[in-house]
């Protein structure tokens, strides 16, 4: 199969690459589009998720950064709507004994 796409590769005049790259190719630009690794794992037909993470979140550091600032925009917009309830609960004149 790989040579049969090496050829056609040559054919039609496009860089050398090999079936294997468009596989990894793929794998990746679907990570980085925010699909979950257990869709990935299944794609790739890999028997276990680690291998899949193993391999793919090493290619995507920047996975890894999103997860994190999005942990960080839902615990800022939760801490925020705490802080915005606590500031309507004592708004208006201060109580007085």
């Amino acid at each position: 199969m790989s040579d049969y796409f090496e050829r056609l590769v040559r054919k039609a005049g496009l860089p050398p690459i090999r079936l294997r790259d468009l596989r990894h190719g793929a794998a990746t630009i679907a990570l980085a589009a925010g699909t979950e690794m257990k869709a990935v794992q299944d794609m790739l037909g890999h028997s276990s998720i680690s291998l899949t993470s193993d391999t793919y979140t090493s290619v995507l550091p920047e996975l890894a950064r999103d997860a994190a600032e999005a942990a960080v925009r839902l615990v800022t917009r939760q801490g925020s709507k705490r802080s915005a309830g606590s500031r309507r609960a004592h708004s208006g004149p201060p109580h007085r004994p």
